[in-house]
């Protein structure tokens, strides 16, 4: 029988919400209920809150976020590319159509996050514990999922070409819709993943097996 997947919580915000206007991030700052629409300018501050906030359109270049923290969180249209939120805290989180390439979210934890239509080639994913998390339609090429905690994370229909998923168990891990011909994996990390027959070919190929197509 298929193991019934767990629905993943949506992030949980006010109808109404008004405009945040952030001038400077200093550390242990905290932002609650409302929309952030315009930059926030350089910013490298750790320990940094946001509860209840719509983030929309956002360009996040020169801003570094290490270990924040961010429940019920939408981010759309945003440019995240190269921000450092290593050791960041994700619960009820979703991405919606964001640049995410080079995005450094090591050693963090997210809990109920999605991923949709975004554009994360590069992105870090090592020492990172994902608890109930789906990529929708994501772009993951040559992304890092090294010695990551996968718990009920779904790839959809996700491009994963060159992603490293060395010591990261993918049991139960269904790959079957992602596109990709080569995944750096170990034999033993890829016991239980779900595959389709074209996919298990390339990996046959890849562990060093000749497959007779005669």
């Amino acid at each position: 029988m298929k193991k019934k997947t767990r629905t993943i919580n949506k992030p949980d915000l006010p109808e109404n919400l008004e405009i945040l206007e952030i001038d400077e991030v200093v550390n242990g700052s905290s932002y609650e209920m409302g929309r952030l629409e315009s930059a926030i300018g350089t910013a490298n501050a750790k320990n940094v809150r946001f509860s209840e906030v719509y983030v929309k359109g956002v360009n996040f270049e020169q801003t570094q976020l290490p270990f924040s923290t961010w429940i019920d969180v939408i981010f759309e249209k945003c440019d995240l590319s190269n921000v450092k939120l290593n050791g960041a805290r994700f619960n009820r989180v979703e991405f919606r159509e964001c640049k995410m390439a080079g995005t450094d979210f090591d050693d963090s934890v997210m809990h109920d996050v999605q991923f949709i239509d975004c554009q994360a080639p590069y992105s870090l994913f090592n020492l990172t514990e994902l608890r109930d998390v789906k990529f929708d339609h994501c772009l993951l090429k040559e992304a890092n999922f090294i010695e990551s905690t996968l718990e009920n994370v779904q790839l959809g229909n996700s491009t994963i070409q060159e992603v490293q998923f060395s010591d990261t168990a993918l049991k139960n891990v269904d790959l079957s819709s992602c596109q990709f011909t080569f995944i750096h994996v170990k034999e033993d990390d890829l016991r239980g993943a779900i595959i389709s027959p074209e996919q298990a070919i390339t990996l046959i190929e890849v562990f060093g097996l000749e497959v007779n197509h005669d």
